[in-house]
C-alpha cells in the first residue's frame, strides 16, 4: 500500500468534497434543464456544447498544471465551480443555460488534469494503480452522498438552494487547494532524451489509449444522458427516489471497484485487468434491452458501472509508467480530452435517439461503443 503524503490527504477531501458536487450536479442538471420546457434533445445539446468546449479546455489546462504548478490550477478551477452554480439561479430559458453550463464543465476540466499529476508526482510508478485506485475512492463516497443530498435539496427547498450549497463546498475546496503542495522532483530537470523520445515511441499507445477512452466514455456519456428521464419518465420516480438511484448504481458501484481493481493491477498487470473488467460489459449492457422491473434496472446499470470505473487505475498507471514526469499534466490531459470527447459525443447521440426512436434505441449504441473499446483494450501492449 502506498503511503499518503499531506498533500494527498488534502487532495483526497478535497475530492470527496467536489465528487458530492459533481455527482449532485450530473444527474439533475439534465432535469433542470428540463424543467425549462426543453425537450430531451435540446438538453444533450447544451451538453454537447458544455462538453465540447470542456474538451477543448482540457488539453491547454495539462499545459499549465505543468507549467504553474498543481496548486494554483486545482484552487483557479475551484473559483469557477463555486461561480457557476449562482449563475444557473438566474435562468429563465434553457437556452441560457448554454454558458453557464460551458463555465462549469471548463472549470472542472482544469481540475482534473492537474489532480492526476499531483497524485503521481507523490507516489511511486510499483504502487501508482493502487495509489490512483485508493484516491479514486474519494469519487464514489462523494457519489453516494451526492445525488440523495441533491435529490432531497430540490424536492424539499427548491432549485436555488440547491445551487447555493454547491457554491459553498466549491469555495470550501477552494480554500483547502491553498495548503495544497505542488511537487517538482529533480528528475524533473533533468529528462531531456527521454523527452525527445518519449512521443516517438509511445504514439501508438496513446493513440490507442485515446481512441479507448473515447469509445467507453461515449458508451457512458449515453447512458449518463438518458438514466435520469429513464428513471424518472420511464419508472415515474421523484428527483429524490432517482437520486437514490446514482447513489449506488454510480457511488457504491465505484466504491466497491477501485481499491481491488487497482491492487489487482500491480500485481497482475494493467492491461491483463482492463481486459478481464471491460470483457462482460457489452454482454450485461444488452440486459437494459429486456428488462422493464426498477430493481433489476438499477442492478444492471450498477453492475455497468463498477465494471467500467474498475478499468480506470489500471489505465491510469498504465499510461503513467510510460511519461516523464515534467509530461504527466499534459498526458493526462489527452487521456481527459478523450474522456471529454465521449462524454461529449455520448449526450448528443443519447438525446437524438431518445427523442427520434424511444428511451431504449440508445442502449445499442452503448452496447456498440463498450464492445468497440474491449478490442482497443486487446491493442495495448502488455
Amino acid at each position: 500500500m502506498p503511503s499518503i503524503s499531506r498533500s494527498l490527504a488534502i487532495l483526497f477531501l478535497i475530492n470527496v468534497m467536489l465528487s458530492i458536487y459533481w455527482s449532485a450536479m450530473n444527474p439533475f442538471i439534465p432535469l433542470f434543464i428540463r424543467s425549462l420546457d426543453a425537450t430531451i434533445f435540446q438538453v444533450s445539446i447544451v451538453l454537447f456544447i458544455g462538453g465540447l468546449v470542456a474538451t477543448a479546455v482540457m488539453v491547454p489546462s495539462g499545459f499549465l498544471s505543468d507549467k504553474y504548478g498543481e496548486r494554483r490550477i486545482i484552487v483557479i478551477s475551484m473559483i469557477f465551480l463555486a461561480a457557476s452554480p449562482l449563475l444557473y439561479t438566474l435562468v429563465n430559458t434553457w437556452e441560457e443555460t448554454i454558458l453557464y453550463t460551458i463555465i462549469n464543465m471548463a472549470a472542472f476540466s482544469l481540475f482534473i488534469p492537474a489532480r492526476m499529476s499531483l497524485i503521481a508526482s507523490n507516489v511511486r510508478s510499483s504502487v501508482m494503480a493502487t495509489a490512483y485506485g485508493l484516491m479514486n475512492i474519494a469519487w464514489p463516497i462523494g457519489g453516494i452522498l451526492g445525488p440523495l443530498i441533491g435529490g432531497f435539496i430540490i424536492d424539499n427547498y427548491g432549485w436555488n438552494h440547491f445551487f447555493y450549497n454547491l457554491s459553498i463546498i466549491a469555495l470550501i475546496c477552494a480554500f483547502l487547494g491553498l495548503f495544497l503542495e505542488d511537487e517538482r522532483r529533480t528528475e524533473r530537470r533533468v529528462e531531456g532524451k527521454r523527452n525527445n523520445s518519449f512521443w516517438r515511441e509511445a504514439f501508438w499507445i496513446l493513440l490507442v489509449l485515446f481512441l479507448l477512452h473515447i469509445a467507453g466514455n461515449t458508451a457512458r456519456g449515453i447512458l449518463n444522458t438518458v438514466f435520469p428521464f429513464y428513471i424518472t419518465e420511464n419508472f415515474n420516480k421523484s428527483n429524490t427516489e432517482a437520486g437514490f438511484f446514482f447513489s449506488f448504481g454510480f457511488g457504491a458501484a465505484t466504491l466497491i471497484a477501485q481499491l481491488p481493481s487497482g491492487l489487482l493491477a500491480d500485481k497482475f498487470g494493467r492491461k491483463r485487468v482492463m481486459v478481464y473488467f471491460t470483457i462482460p460489459i457489452p454482454i450485461v449492457t444488452s440486459l437494459l434491452l429486456m428488462l422493464n422491473d426498477y430493481i433489476l434496472v438499477l442492478i444492471v446499470y450498477t453492475v455497468i458501472t463498477s465494471l467500467w470505473s474498475a478499468t480506470w487505475p489500471a489505465s491510469t498507471a498504465y499510461l503513467m509508467a510510460l511519461t516523464p514526469p515534467s509530461k504527466r499534466g499534459s498526458i493526462i490531459a489527452v487521456r481527459q480530452t478523450a474522456i471529454r470527447l465521449g462524454f461529449t459525443i455520448g449526450p448528443l447521440i443519447g438525446g437524438f435517439l431518445w427523442d427520434a426512436y424511444g428511451p431504449t434505441s440508445s442502449f445499442y449504441f452503448t452496447i456498440f461503443f463498450f464492445a468497440l473499446s474491449f478490442i482497443l483494450v486487446l491493442l495495448l501492449k502488455d
